[in-house]
C-alpha cells in the first residue's frame, strides 16, 4: 500500500507540536487578572482565587507531563503518514484546548467543571496514545521496540486517562477530594516503569543466554 504524505522523518510534527505546546503553557498563566481593589481588600482578592491557582498548577504539570511524553515517544516514531499527521493533530486539538476548562475550573470551582476539565485530559491521553499505538502497528517505530515493548508503552499511556476517569466519578461524591486524585498518575507510573524494567532485564537475560 502506498502511504501518501509519507517520510522518513518526523521533524516538522515535532516543531509543531512544541510550538502548541509552548503556546498552550504561555495561556494557561494569562487566566489569572491582578485583583483591581483596595490594598486593604487585595489579600482576600487573591485568595478568592485559590482554586484557580491550584487548577493553573495541575494544568501546567500534566501539560508538561504530556509534553515529555511526546518527546520521548517521538525519539522511536522515525517516519509516517497521513494519517499519523491527522492523529497528532487530533491530540494537539485537545491540548490546545485545555486552558478553556482550565480557567472553567478556577472561575466555578463546580463537579460539572471538574468533569469538562477531566474529561479534556481523558481526551489528551487517549489521542497521545491513538498517536503511538498507530505508528508502532504501521511499522513507523525504531527497530529496537518489539511488540511487547509497544504494547507496554500503549498501556502506560492509558494509566492518566483511566485516572481522571476515576476523579470524575469521586467528584460525583466529594469535589474536593477529585481534586487530589490526579496525584495518583505519579505513584502509578512508578509501577510501571518498574514492571517495564523488569521485563526489559528478563527479555536481555533470555538473549544472552540464547547467545551461550
Amino acid at each position: 500500500m502506498v502511504r501518501t504524505l509519507g517520510g522518513d522523518d518526523t521533524d516538522r510534527m515535532e516543531a509543531l507540536s512544541d510550538g502548541v505546546f509552548a503556546i498552550v503553557l504561555t495561556l494557561l498563566v494569562l487566566q489569572f487578572e491582578v485583583p483591581n481593589v483596595s490594598t486593604s481588600e487585595l489579600p482576600a482578592a487573591v485568595a478568592d482565587q485559590e482554586t484557580l491557582l491550584v487548577s493553573y498548577l495541575l494544568s501546567f504539570v500534566v501539560v508538561g507531563l504530556y509534553w515529555i511524553i511526546h518527546h520521548n515517544l517521538f525519539r522511536y516514531i522515525v517516519a509516517h503518514d497521513r494519517l499519523l499527521l491527522w492523529l497528532n493533530l487530533l491530540f494537539l486539538l485537545s491540548i490546545s484546548f485545555l486552558p478553556y476548562p482550565t480557567e472553567l475550573m478556577g472561575v466555578y470551582g463546580t463537579r460539572f467543571t471538574w468533569s469538562l476539565y477531566a474529561i479534556n485530559f481523558v481526551l489528551v491521553g487517549v489521542l497521545m496514545t491513538a498517536v503511538w499505538d498507530y505508528a508502532a502497528r504501521a511499522g513507523f517505530t525504531d527497530d529496537e521496540i518489539d511488540d511487547r515493548a509497544a504494547r507496554l508503552i500503549t498501556i502506560r499511556g492509558l494509566i492518566s486517562p483511566a485516572i481522571f476517569v476515576l476523579s470524575i466519578a469521586v467528584a460525583a461524591v466529594n469535589l474536593t477530594v477529585a481534586y487530589f486524585v490526579p496525584i495518583l498518575i505519579g505513584p502509578a507510573q512508578m509501577v510501571w516503569v518498574r514492571y517495564y524494567q523488569r521485563l526489559a532485564d528478563d527479555a536481555s537475560g533470555e538473549r544472552r543466554d540464547e547467545d551461550q
